[in-house]
């Protein structure tokens, strides 16, 4: 039986036709509307976690997944993994899924230093320094490490998405949700990169399905994955109310 992380908390399996990611990438495939993408959700994607790769799963405690305090990267990946399998958004030669898997590694390491960094350094309920969620010195801590991140994330775009000046593939819309998020978090954090800026512009002006997404209010509000404060501590025991993230 695997190892679990005693930090990690249980907050349910994901319902896929509830998160936002999973709509923006429904939508971008045609499959519009509440009723109808809950439908899809429970006949295409019920066994969403099945796809998770390999490298993403608990393993043991020293396992890459031991910042997923609430275990939404995972989920979110496997999931538009899901999605990519059942409606042709996986790239079909080697080289380029591997490229899609190294981002997947780089947003699950940079989105779980964000939700460590705002739920475990930020905001420690027991601390007599840190009582309440203080964004500013999270957002600072946070850009120290989004920096090579974002180089990282360059790397792998060949412009304006991963496979270059063509559809996007599963991992673009992740990388999407990803940027969004931290940017609402942290306004203006890839604002100096040129090509992370080109990409959000080009992904949300992307003349396919996916413009009646963004036309809509659910994809001008909340998060694609986590929100920008302190959302899982409350659940934690209190002796792991402190941490802290080199």
């Amino acid at each position: 039986m695997p190892s679990k992380n005693p930090e990690q908390v249980d907050t349910g399996l994901m319902e896929p036709h509830k998160s936002k990611l999973v709509k923006m990438m429904l939508t971008s495939r045609m499959q519009i509307g509440e009723e109808n993408q809950k439908i899809v959700c429970g006949l295409r994607l019920s066994n969403f976690m099945d796809h998770c790769p390999e490298w993403c799963k608990t393993k043991d405690d020293t396992s890459k997944n031991w910042m997923d305090l609430d275990n939404k990267m995972t989920e979110s990946i496997a999931v538009a993994r899901a999605i990519g399998h059942e409606w042709f958004l996986i790239p079909d030669d080697d080289a380029n899924k591997a490229k899609c898997e190294e981002m997947e590694k780089v947003l699950f390491s940079i989105m779980n230093t964000m939700v460590y960094i705002i739920n475990k350094i930020c905001f420690a309920p027991n601390s007599t320094e840190c009582k309440t969620f203080d964004a500013e010195y999270a957002r600072s801590r946070f850009l120290t490490k989004f920096e090579p991140a974002g180089k990282a994330i360059e790397d792998l775009l060949d412009g304006p998405f991963i496979m270059g000046d063509t559809l996007p593939v599963y991992a673009d819309y992740l990388l999407y949700a990803c940027l969004y998020d931290i940017n609402v978090f942290c306004p203006g954090a890839y604002d100096k990169s040129t090509k992370l800026s080109d990409f959000m512009d080009k992904f949300l002006h992307y003349p396919s399905p996916i413009r009646r997404w963004f036309r809509t209010n659910e994809a001008k509000e909340g998060e694609y994955i986590r929100p920008p404060v302190p959302h899982i501590m409350e659940l934690l025991p209190e002796e792991m109310g402190q941490g802290d993230i080199h």
